[in-house]
């Protein structure tokens, strides 16, 4: 295969996709190895010819010692000899995860796209998975249990995510490197069996090319069909959540009368619609059954959604009671219990000791908050400006961001209770209290923050 073959598969996946455009900024993802130096390598020619701005990012995890000093050197070498300009991160992931409770693998993703995105306004981030991170991906959702969209592999874009690789195979990228003459380093932990993603790597993808040599073909092949039917089905979904809606309501009739198929989809959309972040499929099953009959089904988000008058709708609150934007209550230490629109919200004392159970991040999830800090903080909901910071990030989001990421649907944003301080956001319902607020070993007082429907 010659080197135009490769990159005319890459410009290929770049233009079906949308993916950058003249004028854009591109995080290039670079941890020095095969992958990303392939990506940053064609970017860099690339890029000059569409008149699109670049900027490597190298994240030093602080795991691999003297090896991680050494990929960071090689990439600081790569762009000086480049000219391209290149912005670096240092996190100890070990000892953060070891905080917050993540897993090493989670909490360094977490910090690692926290620092891409910290890096330039509205930017994409491009990052070097390819066709054999897709199956990895494939074989990792279906042992553990997944629906069509889990077996689609990596998505060629996600958000403001972007991977121009996704359709390349490992061999392909090696010779492209080999073509071009740019060297690579390689991770010693992705040698070894320690994470699930290895295991799959080096036990279950060699037997599948050696059942069928072109086994990257084919399993590009099937990944491609098998987004053909999810995209239909979404787009099938789509259409159904249209013709169902009516005004703020869904007619029961018609999302019964929808195949299995594209039924629990729809089901799954209006439940999110309404603010129902994370619902589950036993939820989904909820709503199935009461499609036909009254009832109520209590999703996450702390959202009820009914079924009455052959309709669903999402439980209504008095007049009196909704949601106002510039509505904001003063926290007083010596007042236990407020009121806020629909909300009740009231606070414990919490005895130090008595949390020695829980990591910081879960007191974080679970409403732990530092009490000294929450002088001149009131109750109120999201304002323009507003960010957020989690516990032990380096760089802050805005709240759009953080929704987003939560799929909380726009419609249920405005109505996500916060405490903030005039310079920071310390507590936002069903997220958690932020890095400025959270408990830590040095807290003195701390409080627990418990939200309920307002009984009145």
């Amino acid at each position: 295969m010659k080197k135009a073959d490769i990159e005319e598969k890459i410009i290929s996946v770049i233009n079906r996709y949308d993916m950058v455009a003249p004028g854009d900024t591109v995080i290039i993802a670079v941890s020095g190895g095969a992958d990303s130096m392939c990506l940053l390598s064609f970017f860099n020619e690339y890029s000059r010819k569409k008149k699109f701005n670049i900027i490597a990012a190298h994240v030093n995890h602080g795991i691999r010692g003297k090896e991680a000093e050494r990929d960071e050197n090689f990439v600081k070498k790569f762009c000086m000899e480049k000219k391209i300009n290149l912005r670096i991160a240092h996190f100890n992931v070990p000892e953060t995860a070891k905080e917050t409770g993540e897993s090493e693998e989670l909490c360094g993703r977490r910090l690692r796209y926290s620092f891409f995105n910290s890096i330039a306004d509205n930017a994409k981030i491009a990052t070097a998975h390819n066709l054999n991170d897709s199956m990895e991906t494939f074989l990792f959702n279906f042992s553990r249990g997944t629906g069509l969209k889990g077996l689609t592999g990596i998505p060629a874009v996600r958000e403001n995510i972007i991977r121009p690789l996704i359709e390349c195979s490992r061999e392909e990228i090696e010779m492209y490197l080999k073509i071009c003459g740019v060297s690579y380093v390689t991770d010693s932990t992705n040698l070894c069996d320690e994470y699930s993603r290895n295991k799959i790597r080096h036990n279950i993808i060699p037997v599948l090319f050696s059942l069928n040599p072109s086994f990257a073909s084919v399993f590009g092949n099937c990944i491609s069909s098998l987004r053909s039917d999810e995209q239909f089905l979404e787009l099938q979904t789509e259409k159904a959540f249209n013709r169902a809606k009516n005004g703020d309501e869904f007619s029961a009739e018609i999302i019964a009368s929808l195949d299995v198929a594209v039924r629990g989809r729809v089901l799954l959309k209006i439940a999110r619609y309404y603010g129902g972040r994370d619902a589950e499929f036993r939820h989904i099953e909820l709503l199935n059954e009461i499609l036909n009959k009254s009832g109520a089904v209590n999703l996450p988000g702390n959202v009820t959604v009914e079924s009455s008058n052959g309709y669903l709708r999402k439980k209504l609150i008095s007049a009196e009671k909704q949601t106002v934007n510039d509505i904001s209550i003063k926290f007083e230490l010596n007042q236990n219990i407020y009121s806020i629109n629909e909300f009740e919200i009231n606070f414990q004392s919490v005895d130090k000791t008595a949390i020695n159970l829980y990591n910081i991040k879960k007191l974080s999830l679970l409403g732990y908050i530092d009490a000294d800090k929450l002088k001149n903080s009131v109750f109120r909901f999201r304002k323009d400006g507003d960010r957020y910071k989690y516990p032990f990030s380096s760089h802050s989001k805005t709240l759009k961001n953080l929704f987003r990421e939560h799929n909380i649907s726009s419609e249920a944003r405005n109505n996500i209770l916060i405490l903030a301080d005039s310079e920071n956001i310390l507590w936002i319902d069903g997220i958690g209290t932020s890095d400025y607020a959270k408990v830590t070993n040095k807290s003195e007082n701390i409080i627990k923050i418990n939200v309920l429907k307002n009984k009145k």
